[in-house]
């Protein structure tokens, strides 16, 4: 069963909020008021918002005004760049990963069936952005 992780879910939790604070004003937030906001770990986020950063999604400025936003328009960031900066690839299955580890390869009948559950689900967290998580209806 594909599941996403603490890391995945929390991060996209973490996004979403910044990205409701971009539509509202564009400003720095504190990842202490982000925390407390979607009642998550300070210090798991402190460790979550690295990567965010690194791969450049959010940035960041230090200070009394300080703190995090995104880096793009929230329709610019896709949930699937969230997951696979925090996840790694998506995988539903082993023989669909990228290493390919399958034990019973040439004997499994399910591989195109879970390569197709893969190319929808990737499809779908491709199209699915910041932007869409704030804004559902629109």
């Amino acid at each position: 069963m594909f599941k996403i992780s603490t890391k995945g879910d929390y991060g996209l939790l973490l996004l979403s909020s910044l990205a409701e604070k971009y539509e509202a004003n564009g400003g720095f937030v504190s990842l202490k008021e982000l925390a407390k906001e979607k009642r998550l770990s300070l210090p798991y986020l402190s460790q979550i918002i690295i990567p965010l950063k690194n791969a450049g999604l959010v940035e960041s400025k230090e200070g009394r005004e300080g703190g995090y936003r995104l880096a793009s328009p929230p329709n610019e960031i896709t949930i699937m760049q969230v997951l696979e900066i925090l996840e790694g690839p998506v995988s539903p299955v082993r023989c669909c990963s990228a290493d390919k580890k399958c034990c019973s390869r040439t004997r499994c009948n399910l591989q195109a069936t879970w390569l197709s559950a893969k190319t929808m689900l990737i499809k779908f967290l491709r199209e699915k952005t910041l932007a869409d998580v704030i804004n559902p209806r629109k």
